[in-house]
C-alpha cells in the first residue's frame, strides 16, 4: 500500500536534513526534509480548496520533486493520472494539463483547461495566460487555504490508496535504493516513463537518501559533471542520447557523468547492447 501518509511521516521523522538539491537558475538551492514536508502539505491544501478533485489529468512534465508532489496529491483528490512526454499529442479530453513550463513554442490555450499546472514558469506567466497557476503560487496561497480545512479531510485524503508501480519493479527499485549510502547524492533524468521516474522520488524520500533533478536535456548536459552523483536514474531515450553525444563528441562516458558513477539505473531499457559498453568503463546497468 502506498499513500500520502506515509511519506509525510519519512518527511517528519527527517525533519532538517538534507534532501533534494535543484537548480535556480545559475544557482544551485536546497530543500530538506522540512521543506518538502511543508510543500506537501500547502500543495494538498491549495488543490482540495479549489476544485481540483475528480479530474483528469495529463502530464507533460519531467520527473521532478514538484511534479511528484502535484501528481501524488491530485491522485489522493481522485484524480485520474495520464502520462505523455510529447506535447504534440495534446487534446481538450484533459481538465488539467501539468507541465515543466509554458512559454511561445508551447502554443497551449490554457483557456482549454479547467487548469494548467507549470511546475517552473515564473509567477508572471500567471498574468499572461488564463487558468495557468505555477506551483510556488500552488504553494504560497495553500500555507493560508490550510487554515479553512478540516483536518479530518486531510487526513482521509493522506490515507488515499496511490496507484504505484508493479509489484515487481518496486521490489527492485527499492534493493537499489536501499544500497545507497545517505552521504552520497543520486541524480534522475526521467523525461519519459515518468510514473516510474517519480516512484524513485517517493522510494530516495522514504529511504533517506539526497537527490537532485533535471527537467531537461541542456540542463543535464551542461550540470551532469558538476553533480558527481555515484548513482543514476535515467530514462532509456536520454541513455541512449547520452550514451551517442559522448560517441560523437569523443568525451569518455564515466568522465562525462562526472567520474563516479557506479550504476546507470533504466526502466524498460530496449538496447541491452549498452550493457558490455558501459561494463567496459565501470558502470553496472540495471534494467528495471
Amino acid at each position: 500500500m502506498q499513500n500520502l501518509n506515509l511519506l509525510q511521516d519519512a518527511l517528519k521523522n527527517n525533519g532538517q536534513a538534507l534532501a533534494y538539491q535543484f537548480l535556480d537558475g545559475m544557482n544551485w538551492k536546497q530543500h530538506t526534509y522540512s521543506d518538502i514536508k511543508h510543500s506537501l502539505d500547502n500543495t494538498i491544501a491549495y488543490l482540495l480548496t479549489n476544485g481540483f478533485e475528480n479530474k483528469k489529468v495529463l502530464s507533460c512534465a519531467s520527473t521532478t520533486l514538484e511534479n511528484f508532489l502535484t501528481l501524488n496529491c491530485l491522485e489522493a483528490l481522485n484524480c485520474s493520472i495520464n502520462y505523455d512526454s510529447d506535447i504534440n499529442n495534446l487534446n481538450k479530453n484533459f481538465d488539467i494539463l501539468v507541465m515543466d513550463e509554458i512559454d511561445e513554442s508551447n502554443k497551449i490555450n490554457t483557456n482549454e483547461y479547467f487548469s494548467v499546472i507549470s511546475l517552473n514558469s515564473p509567477i508572471k506567466k500567471e498574468i499572461e495566460n488564463k487558468n495557468l497557476i505555477t506551483f510556488k503560487t500552488i504553494n504560497k496561497f495553500g500555507m493560508m487555504s490550510k487554515k479553512k480545512i478540516d483536518e479530518s479531510k486531510i487526513s482521509e485524503l493522506m490515507g488515499t490508496d496511490l496507484n504505484n508501480i508493479s509489484n515487481s519493479d518496486k521490489i527492485k527499485l527499492e534493493k537499489i535504493i536501499s544500497e545507497i549510502s545517505e552521504t552520497e547524492f543520486v541524480n534522475i533524468f526521467y523525461q519519459n516513463s515518468v510514473k516510474f521516474g517519480n516512484s524513485i522520488c517517493s522510494g530516495l524520500l522514504k529511504g533517506k537518501k539526497k537527490f537532485i533533478n533535471f527537467k531537461n536535456w541542456m540542463e543535464f548536459i551542461t550540470n551532469i559533471n558538476e553533480t558527481i552523483p555515484t548513482y543514476l536514474f535515467i530514462d532509456r531515450d536520454n541513455l541512449e542520447k547520452t550514451y551517442d553525444f559522448c560517441i560523437q563528441k569523443k568525451i569518455n562516458l564515466k568522465f562525462f557523468l562526472g567520474g563516479k558513477v557506479k550504476k546507470i539505473i533504466c526502466h524498460n531499457l530496449v538496447d541491452l547492447n549498452l550493457n558490455e559498453d558501459l561494463n567496459a568503463i565501470g558502470i553496472e546497468l540495471v534494467n528495471i
